[in-house]
């Protein structure tokens, strides 16, 4: 029976995407984001208004009331945007932050506030798992750290812990890294190494959970991803180089647009894939050049 509740939520919320007339729409329980983009502030704020309506119209078909006190919206830009949003009859400003599912989002999306939230939150858990870290072993001592403090550390690490934060908050990380395996080994003076601590505990350091975790997440994508859907990624990432205008490559743009996130920047070595991309190909052959050129294999 506990299961059954989730399960019947989930096939409330079934039809949303269809019933909004957009495929940006992400529910986990009783939270639902649209995604919308535009051109302009005038675009946004009409999508706005035409895709809230059809939403909280579904919603109430379904016996369910939304709190548009608790509704936000954000516009991502490098410059913060604030304008007024129609949803559904109430106006909302645009704000430039926004926690979704635990994750502090901001307008530029740098991660500052993020980060800064997390620290806050395991500074206490820590000092109370200094003071009985006398009753415990090493590897006792990273079991419970790794359920209270890594957890909240590396929750959806995926999503925020990668070249575009800032060099003060990977240092801020790894020193509280290294604050949690000194606990664990007791050593309170700082006399042992990092590189003695590593072998010690065998935790990885915030930089290799970062290049694990963003492997995953593109594995994942290639393998679950259609052939041909990954190929319009990919294509979606090039532009065509000055010296040799037929040579598609790969470039870094976070200078011209904001963060690092695209496939592009996670995979540099792509660059001098020949212009198969540009072709109305099959997922079959899509599936060959693919697996030839970045070895990926697709079961």
């Amino acid at each position: 029976m506990p299961i059954l509740g989730p399960r019947l939520f989930t096939l409330y919320l079934g039809e949303l995407t269809s019933a909004i007339q957009h495929l940006g729409a992400v529910t986990y329980a009783d939270d639902s984001y649209v995604i919308l983009d535009g051109t302009s502030i005038e675009e946004l704020q009409h999508k706005v208004s035409h895709h809230s309506k059809l939403h909280v119209e579904y919603l109430s078909e379904k016996g369910m009331i939304v709190n548009k006190s608790k509704t936000e919206v954000m516009v991502f830009g490098i410059h913060l945007i604030e304008a007024d949003f129609d949803i559904d009859g109430t106006t909302i400003k645009s704000g430039g932050q926004m926690k979704m599912l635990g994750i502090i989002f901001q307008h530029n999306l740098e991660w500052n506030l993020h980060v800064e939230s997390v620290l806050k939150r395991v500074k206490p858990k820590l000092s109370l798992l200094k003071k009985i870290a006398k009753n415990m072993n090493v590897e006792q001592f990273i079991k419970v750290a790794t359920a209270q403090l890594f957890s909240i550390v590396y929750y959806a690490s995926q999503v925020w812990l990668n070249k575009t934060l800032k060099g003060q908050y990977w240092t801020k990380l790894r020193s509280l890294h290294y604050r949690i395996l000194r606990g664990a080994v007791k050593d309170f003076k700082q006399k042992r190494s990092k590189l003695s601590l590593d072998s010690q505990c065998k935790r990885a350091t915030p930089k290799m959970w970062s290049d694990y975790s963003t492997s995953t997440m593109v594995m994942k994508l290639i393998r679950d991803g259609s052939p041909t859907y990954l190929s319009n990624v990919v294509k979606s990432t090039m532009y065509i180089t000055r010296r040799k205008p037929t040579t598609p490559r790969f470039f870094d743009n976070s200078k011209g647009k904001i963060g690092l996130h695209r496939l592009s920047n996670q995979l540099n070595c792509m660059n001098g894939i020949e212009d198969w991309l540009g072709l109305n190909l099959g997922d079959d052959t899509i599936r060959i050049k693919l697996k030839k050129y970045f070895n990926f294999d697709f079961d």
